[in-house]
């Protein structure tokens, strides 16, 4: 019953790092707990299936409690784990996967421990601040609350890398004293929306874009001055946009962009190889992880010099430019042209000669390979949280490759997925490996062979 006390136990785990109690044989979430504790609860929301509690006292202690690193934490909606010591953050992240293998009977080899990270902390190598107005219109900068669109301010962001963090504030003071105005998103008034910034971890190259919401602003000569202030922050900058995005949604970035400096991409590396990032190009936000998830997806595919690759969602080409060294040739589907078009910048600056790529709907593209008579030993799959479409797995099956590497940022699609796959092929390894420490997010390399009786 809403706003009843009870004193309980934590049992678990929910997905989202919450703790998971029992009473009454409903289940209760309860945030910013650990399994094993015994705590006094308040119950703040009901529903028929379940319960959210809100912890008030702790009666029993976890050894695995640690002491948040963040003086916002409680409030902001970045950080889900700083409770919790960071080894057993990587446990739960296994265990988390394991859950949803068992949930959906998927049988499996090795699922192995998460791979975590040697230092957890700064690691971001992308921000997306949002910028609005207090109660008495003064301009603000943070993240969102836990489930709302109240901005938290905070000193020093422990995620984000460090450059990013303070060139962040430094380029909202400027904009606050030019009298620009943050976005209001009940009114869907104001001129600035976010401040987006991306820095090459390897590289130290900077990009900045500014979102905003004023079509009357959106040109150069409004930006002069700004533009000026900006780049005299640091000389690593080596571009900065202004984007329009008028529209009354939550997407960050909109579909008209200008350049007021620099370069059009910054440069960033993973391992040997150099990639060019844009405004709106997917790049891993955790450049050193990223080097471990495809490492780890290289070592464990097994690849061989005469195989043939796809390499699917591919994205800026990432992925397959890390893998083409070890196969004879890779071909990429990628819905969006701009990344596609990235995708062959990376192929010439790597000078890589065995990979290719197209731009279109992954289900429409793979059926013009089929016509090609082009057919995979290995097909790489990236994609996005909700997974592959039915399409797509029915044509993955009708290639037939010997070996598939399936990546993936939602851990409970991807065990579908691996269900409806699972008839013809033996998920042989799982690895979570931890992009987003003090998050509940992780991501997984998974290979799976053709089981032999169904090879061709």
């Amino acid at each position: 019953m809403k706003n009843e006390e009870l004193q309980v136990d934590i049992v678990d785990y929910g997905s989202n790092f919450e703790g998971i109690a029992k009473h009454n044989n409903k289940v209760i979430f309860v945030p910013q707990v650990l399994h094993g504790e015994k705590v006094d609860i308040k119950i703040i929301k009901e529903t028929s299936s379940y319960s959210i509690g809100k912890k008030l006292n702790i009666l029993k202690e976890s050894k695995r409690r640690a002491e948040p690193f963040c003086d916002v934490y409680t409030r902001c909606g970045g950080c889900s784990a700083q409770h919790i010591e960071y080894l057993e953050q990587l446990k739960i992240k296994k265990n988390n996967v394991k859950v949803l293998l068992d949930k959906y009977k998927v049988e499996y080899g090795t699922l192995k421990n998460t791979i975590g990270q040697g230092l957890p902390y700064y690691y971001r190598n992308k921000v997306q601040y949002p910028v609005s107005v207090d109660k008495d219109g003064k301009n603000i900068m943070g993240f969102y609350s836990k489930n709302s669109n109240n901005i938290i301010e905070n000193s020093c962001c422990y995620i984000q890398d460090r450059v990013i963090d303070m060139l962040a504030k430094a380029i909202f003071d400027i904009l606050d004293k030019e009298g620009l105005k943050g976005y209001n998103r009940q009114t869907f008034q104001g001129d600035i929306r976010h401040i987006l910034i991306r820095r090459g971890y390897h590289t130290g190259e900077v990009m900045v874009v500014l979102i905003i919401n004023n079509k009357d602003i959106f040109d150069e000569k409004s930006f002069v001055k700004i533009t000026n202030k900006i780049i005299a922050l640091n000389s690593n900058i080596k571009s900065v946009f202004l984007n329009l995005n008028e529209s009354k949604t939550n997407e960050i970035l909109g579909d008209k962009l200008l350049k007021l400096y620099g370069e059009d991409y910054i440069l960033d590396k993973i391992g040997d190889y150099k990639f060019y990032i844009s405004p709106k190009s997917f790049f891993q936000v955790n450049t050193l992880q990223a080097e471990m998830l495809y490492e780890t997806l290289k070592k464990n595919l097994k690849l061989k010099k005469d195989e043939v690759l796809f390499d699917l969602y591919s994205g800026v080409g990432s992925i397959g430019i890390f893998l083409s060294d070890s196969v004879k040739s890779v071909h990429g589907i990628e819905i969006e042209k701009t990344a596609v078009d990235m995708a062959n910048l990376n192929l010439q600056i790597n000078d890589v000669k065995n990979a290719s790529y197209i731009a279109g709907d992954v289900k429409d593209k793979i059926v013009e390979f089929k016509k090609e008579n082009i057919k995979p030993d290995v097909i790489v799959v990236d994609p996005p949280r909700k997974g592959l479409d039915e399409k797509s797995i029915e044509y993955i099956l009708e290639f037939n490759p010997s070996k598939i590497g399936y990546v993936s940022c939602n851990p409970s699609t991807m065990v579908r997925d691996l269900k409806l796959l699972s008839n013809k092929y033996e998920v042989v390894s799982i690895t979570p490996v931890d992009m987003f420490p003090h998050t509940a997010a992780s991501e997984c390399v998974c290979v799976l062979n053709i089981k032999e009786s169904t090879e061709k």
